[in-house]
């Protein structure tokens, strides 16, 4: 898991950690300063702040301060009295002066209370797109325009644009018809105070030069003068105090608008390219955005916009109008703490240096402590690949190595142990064997000198007896030598008094409980000192016995689950042949045979099984497999499996078909009678009667003869029941009256006679069809429901007891539906085994056990495999189920086969190409037959055999 890590050399590990410390401190220093320096900087950016709102504030001072003094010389000079235009177009020069005086005075004008208006302005002040016409014709030498509104009382008002050259000499006039402004309706105008002071608007975009500005008004007895004055120097004034080169600043409104901002900030033009006053959301500066909802009140705070950090002050601001504005300015932490970060990366050099040169110092001490450590490192190493021999451990002077090496030895000694106790508690099946070992590395690992192992009866509670002991006994009333140990009730208290007596012996008793609590056994060990605290020793002990617990009772888990399985198992088999006489022990019989011929494979030196061996595992599986071979006879009906006649059902009906010979008997004694008692002739009378009933004789015997079954039925035989079957006997009472309820439904099928009714002597009814209770098996290829891939045609049918159809069987018994019955029971075996949770070294039972009538070129069932592919485990079942029923005696439909003829069928079955050539070689030359036939053939039927003929006769 280690092998891909970074290696380092102590020397050099040594070095590291000086330089690393060295790195820590200048960190931590470095570290400090940086720290120091942003406390400071929140400080001195307040300090900055005031000093650039003051600065900002006079230049805003020196922008009001002139269009105040502008506006003072046309309040004074101004005829706010004249009656008429003539004198009131004489204060032009004054205004031209005003204009001239400021170069950001954008408008001169002056409102009357008549509601006359005369506005005075420089041409080259107004956008292109605001221009009045007469501009234009005006040529290049206007200079002046001005705007004249004139309210007449009770006529129509009438506004003029005059224009001017730069000596006021006029150059036309153009009338507005469309045009009127009221001065009156102004706010400039109306809230003008009376005296001396002007008043200063809101700042607001101008509609004729597009510029962002005030207006400031003074009343002058009727009159109000005012003008117009632009705030774009204030843009200019914060550009020039930016603090670094890339500052972000803005004079916003208590609205949120951008009263100026620095020139790198943009704002979206409006209609006709001009400018207007916009909130912070057209703005390009979205840094700044994060501060409207700052307070002025609030220290400088740190903002982070695009990846990059940035100080952001809210300052207030000079008064414009009546409306508080506000300074926001953003500054990069990067370009404040550049000088910083200059004196931070020459103290890092300095410190890089100093370090560098105490690494050779440190490699140099390494080097001299690293020696012992490495030769405790190849050690672990070796102990690593499990070369304990090697873990002696090194002299040092230096006590840590000294106490390391001293571990290492008992590291070593533990492992040791332990590895061993792990290896025998996995892999050690036979529990007396693995507890005598766990004993005898738990007493080297522990220092203990004596100990005792005592496992639970299982049939005896509260009996312990000893099944390992090693070491020699301190106090004979604690004697781990002592056979047993007994608790009368097997209560908790009596074991905790035993526990107090070895504990005063010397002795710690430590019980083995499984997973439930249940005590399975005891575990004795002598103390090492009476007088040291073995708390940790305890603690050992208790962990290896939890494990030898767990040991114990997973083994007598899976022995008794064992033989719980195998004791199922055997009892279905036995089952099965208890059913029936007939069907006698093949269950049982099968198994042995089969497992004789597994031992002589793995008894084979030579041959095709030379290098074939089963293990224990596989084994177990064919065990199994084998006992469970014919499970699905349990399915299958009594009176099919036990059929030893044709004519057999529940009972034969030989017998039902005799007594209607029997009738017919009487018939030839009634008609012999009745004759003489109408005066026959009684020797022809009685030869009549003696020849009909020398016939019916006759006639019984031939169908007792094809009731037997053999191996075939003659053609002769077969008309001659034709023939018998169509005899007639009188029914004179209702053969319906006292039968099943099933029986009764399936006469339902037939017509109703009356009685008396002439019957056929042999006679195959509707009544003798035998639905199937259930749903077909699904065996033929192309059923859906066939998920166990059967090849097989199921019967229309479940059963047929038709007299002449049974008495028809060509061979055996059985008829057509009846053999499939039988062969389902192979269908049942399949679908039961496989049902069942199979754990994996178990999953091949299924396929062994339900495989047993397949054949080698794939003519068997229910699959029609081909054998030759399968298991040496499945086609050992088909030889073995084979072999058993041809010697079988017990069989009702057959006689048993001698040795010689049952090995000549074999030897015929392989060389057509059904069964395995080198099976049946090897029960040949391993005489596996013989040693099947002292067990369980009968001395008639054990003759002699010619391996040698049959090798021959099966061309092996």
């Amino acid at each position: 898991m280690y092998r891909h890590r970074l290696v380092i050399p102590v020397q050099w590990l040594i070095g590291i950690v000086i330089v690393g410390v060295m790195v820590v401190m200048a960190v931590a220093l470095l570290g400090f300063s940086w720290h120091q320096s942003q406390r400071t900087l929140g400080a001195t950016l307040e300090e900055t702040s005031a000093q650039l709102v003051d600065t900002l504030e006079a230049r805003t001072q020196a922008l009001v301060r002139p269009a105040r003094v502008a506006i003072d010389m046309l309040a004074n000079g101004a005829p706010g009295e004249a009656d008429d235009w003539d004198g009131r177009l004489a204060a032009l020069p004054l205004m031209r002066a005003a204009l001239e005086a400021h170069r950001l005075v954008d408008a001169v004008y002056i409102g009357y209370g008549s509601g006359d208006f005369l506005m005075f302005r420089a041409v080259d002040r107004m956008l292109e797109s605001k221009r009045p016409g007469i501009v234009n014709n005006g040529g290049q030498d206007a200079a002046y325009l001005a705007l004249v509104v004139d309210a007449r009382p009770g006529q129509p008002p009438q506004s003029e644009w005059h224009l001017f050259d730069p000596s006021l000499a006029p150059l036309g006039r153009e009338r507005l018809d469309q045009y009127f402004f009221d001065p009156r309706s102004r706010p400039w105008f109306q809230q003008a105070p009376e005296g001396d002071a002007p008043f200063l608007t809101a700042p607001y975009v101008f509609f004729n030069t597009g510029e962002i500005g005030i207006s400031m008004a003074r009343r002058s007895g009727d009159a109000v003068v005012g003008l117009d004055v632009a705030s774009r120097d204030l843009g200019i004034g914060l550009d020039d105090l930016r603090l670094t080169p890339q500052t972000r600043m803005a004079v916003v409104t208590a609205s949120g608008q951008a009263l100026a901002t620095t020139l790198d900030a943009t704002l979206d033009p409006g209609p006709g390219n001009a400018r207007q006053l916009s909130s912070f959301e057209d703005l390009a500066m979205p840094v700044l955005a994060q501060l409207l909802t700052t307070n002025v009140d609030q220290p400088p705070r740190r903002l982070s916009h695009d990846g990059r950090q940035w100080w952001g002050l809210v300052l207030p601001f000079v008064t414009l109008g009546g409306e508080a504005t506000r300074l926001i300015a953003a500054v990069p932490e990067d370009e404040l703490t550049s000088d910083v970060r200059q004196m931070m990366l020459e103290s890092s050099l300095l410190a890089g240096a100093v370090t560098l040169a105490l690494l050779p110092l440190g490699v140099l001490l390494g080097r001299r402590l690293g020696r012992p450590l490495r030769e405790l490192s190849g050690q672990v190493e070796a102990l690593g690949r499990y070369d304990f021999s090697a873990c002696d451990g090194v002299g040092s002077r230096v006590t840590e190595v000294r106490g390391l090496s001293v571990a290492l030895r008992r590291l070593a000694r533990g492992i040791e142990g332990f590895g061993r106790i792990t290896r025998v508690l996995n892999s050690e099946p036979r529990l007396d064997r693995m507890l005598t070992s766990i004993l005898e590395d738990l007493l080297r690992g522990t220092g203990s000198r004596a100990g005792a192992i005592y496992l639970a009866d299982e049939q005896d509670e509260g009996r312990f007896a000893r099944i390992a002991r090693e070491g020699e006994a301190r106090d004979p009333d604690a004697d781990p030598r002592s056979r047993e140990l007994r608790l009368q009730e097997g209560s908790e208290a009596e074991l905790e008094a035993l526990i107090e007596r070895f504990e005063a012996a010397g002795y710690l008793l430590q019980p083995l409980r499984n997973r439930e609590g249940a005590t399975l056994g005891l575990l004795a060990l002598a103390r090492r000192s009476l007088d040291d605290d073995d708390a940790h020793w305890r603690a050992f002990v208790a962990e290896v016995s939890a494990a030898a617990a767990v040991a114990i009772d997973l083994r007598r888990l899976l022995r008794g689950e064992a033989r719980l399985l195998e004791g199922i198992v055997q009892l279905v088999a036995h089952a099965i042949d208890a059913k029936s006489p007939h069907t006698g022990s093949h269950c049982s019989r099968v198994p042995v045979l089969a497992e004789m011929i597994v031992e002589g494979i793995d008894r084979s030196e030579h041959g095709v099984y030379a290098e074939t061996h089963f293990d224990a595992t596989r084994r177990s599986a064919f065990h199994l497999a084998a006992w469970l071979h014919d499970c699905g006879k349990l399915a299958i009906p009594d009176e099919v499996m036990e059929k030893a006649t044709k004519l057999e059902a529940r009972y034969d009906r030989i017998h039902e078909i005799r007594t209607r010979f029997e009738v017919l008997w009487r018939d030839a004694d009634v008609a012999y009678w009745q004759g003489r008692a109408h005066g026959g002739d009684p020797v022809t009378l009685e030869r009549r009667r003696h020849a009909r009933q020398q016939e019916l004789i006759a006639a019984f015997e031939c169908v007792a003869e094809a009731n037997r079954g053999g191996e075939a039925i003659s053609d002769e035989l077969l008309e001659r029941l034709n023939v018998i079957a169509e005899w007639r006997w009188w029914r004179h009472f209702d053969d319906r009256l006292g039968v099943s309820r099933d029986e009764l439904k399936r006469m339902s099928r037939e017509p109703l006679r009356r009685l008396p009714a002439e019957e056929r002597l042999l006679a195959d009814l509707p009544r003798h069809e035998i639905p199937w209770h259930r749903s077909r098996p699904a065996v033929a290829p192309d059923d859906p429901d066939n998920v166990w891939r059967f090849d097989m045609r199921p019967s229309e049918l479940a059963g047929h007891q038709g007299e002449l159809f049974n008495l028809r069987v060509s061979r055996g018994t059985l008829n057509e539906v009846e053999r499939f019955r039988i062969q389902e029971h192979v269908v049942q075996t399949i679908m039961m085994l496989e049902a069942l949770p199979w754990p994996a070294h178990l999953r091949r039972v299924p396929a062994i056990a339900g495989n047993h009538h397949e054949r080698m070129d794939g003519t068997g069932y229910p699959r029609r495999l081909a054998m030759k592919d399968a298991s040496l485990e499945e086609r050992v079942m088909v030889m073995a189920d084979v072999f058993e029923a041809l010697t079988a005696a017990d069989r009702p439909y057959k006689s048993a086969m001698t040795l010689s003829r049952a090995l000549a069928t074999l030897a015929d079955m392989v060389r057509e190409g059904h069964l395995d050539p080198e099976i049946f070689r090897l029960m040949l030359e391993q005489r596996i037959y013989s040693d099947y036939a002292e067990r369980f053939l009968t001395p008639a039927q054990r003759d002699s055999v010619d391996t040698e003929a049959l090798l021959a006769r099966a061309g092996v």
